[in-house]
Parts: C-alpha cells; sequence; structure tokens
C-alpha cells in the first residue's frame, strides 16, 4: 500500500495542527488505498506516527524518512506546507525508483519539499548520513543538500505539477495542472485570508 509520510519535529514552527491540515488535503486528493503516517517526536491523536529516533534537528529529521525500519512500499513524501491542489495519483504513480522537485533556484539541485520512492531504494541516504551526520551538518544547508549529493541523476517531475507560490507571481487560483503548490519561505499557505484557496478543507481546524 501507499504511504503518504510527513515529518515532525518538536521545537519548530510546525505543531499538530499542519500535520491534521496536510492530512485533509491528502484525504481530499489521493483516491487509491493509502496510509497516512507521521514520523515525529511528540504524540498525535487521530494519525499513525513512526517514532523519530535521532535528535537531528529541523529539515534533517527528513533523512529518517529512509531508515530501513520507517516505512515500506511505496512512499508520497509531502512537506507540512504545501497545499495539495490537484490529483496526486500522478505524483505517487510516478515511473521512477526515486523523484523529487528540481529546485526553484537552482533548478539541477533538488528541492525535499515533495518527493517519490519505493522504500529500500534510497536507504543509503540514512545509513551513510548517521554515522556522519555531524559532519555533513555543519557542511551542507539542508537535508535536500545530501540527498542530491547522493541521488545526483534522480528523476525531476515536471515543474507544472509542482509550483512554487513566489516563483509563480502569487497566483489567485492554482494553475491548472498543478498537483501540488510548494511555499517555500514566506508567505506561508495559513497567512492568507479566509477563503483563500490555499486553505483547502482546513477551516474546519483550528490552530491552537
Amino acid at each position: 500500500m501507499l504511504s503518504v509520510a510527513s515529518v515532525l519535529r518538536s521545537g519548530g514552527v510546525y505543531d499538530h495542527f499542519h500535520v491534521k491540515r496536510l492530512q485533509m488535503h491528502v484525504a481530499r486528493h489521493l483516491r487509491q488505498p493509502y496510509r497516512f503516517v507521521c514520523l515525529t517526536d511528540i504524540r498525535l491523536d487521530h494519525v499513525e506516527t513512526v517514532p523519530l529516533v535521532h535528535g537531528w534537528p529541523g529539515w534533517w529529521s527528513k533523512l529518517e524518512l529512509f531508515r530501513p525500519d520507517a516505512l515500506s512500499g511505496r512512499v508520497l513524501y509531502l512537506d507540512l506546507d504545501v497545499s495539495v491542489v490537484g490529483d496526486l495519483a500522478p505524483l505517487a504513480d510516478f515511473p521512477a525508483d526515486f523523484a523529487a522537485i528540481a529546485d526553484y533556484q537552482f533548478p539541477l539541485q533538488l528541492n525535499s519539499s515533495v518527493m517519490v520512492w519505493d522504500s529500500g531504494y534510497a536507504d543509503h541516504l540514512y545509513t551513510e548520513f548517521k554515522p556522519v551526520a555531524e559532519v555533513v551538518m555543519k557542511r551542507l544547508h539542508g537535508d535536500q543538500q545530501w540527498i542530491f549529493e547522493k541521488l545526483p541523476f534522480a528523476a525531476r517531475f515536471p515543474k507544472r505539477w509542482v509550483p512554487s507560490f513566489k516563483a509563480s507571481g502569487q497566483p489567485k487560483s492554482p494553475p491548472p495542472d498543478a498537483r501540488v503548490m510548494v511555499w517555500h519561505g514566506q508567505p506561508k499557505p495559513w497567512d492568507m485570508p479566509p477563503g483563500h484557496w490555499a486553505h483547502g478543507l482546513t477551516e474546519t481546524v483550528t490552530h491552537a
């Protein structure tokens, strides 16, 4: 079965609200059988969780997605601040062992906001990182630089499927072929006014 995965590390700007928000977005736009799971170090009600086992900060915790015992089958990963705006099936079923977004600023590199892979294929992203984590975290800016270093020729999704809100000129509606809108930097989708398309089904979620 497909696993739709997210990561929540405590101590940052994200919390249970953002996990539930993403879970609702996925439920609206994915019809095939799947499990929604969050790798986290906190308790989440009504969400399947997998414990984070390392103290890697912030986005570095995303490398635990590739821990051999974490997930199984096909995995579709989504950052907590994306907006799902179209059918996710083309991303989940993308014909590659591993695929990610081309970075918006440096298109030869990778952006790790949306990724898909067959579990086991990219275990080395975790197993090679674990023994040198402290050194790598000082040498590189973030997880996506490590992923690009280890998988430089990984497949990229079509740009039109995963546009950037900022790079698209902050559109008043999602681009026609968009599946997931990426909100790197500022603003975030929850900064948009009530009724904005970025909110999806989140009107029923209370951000405590």
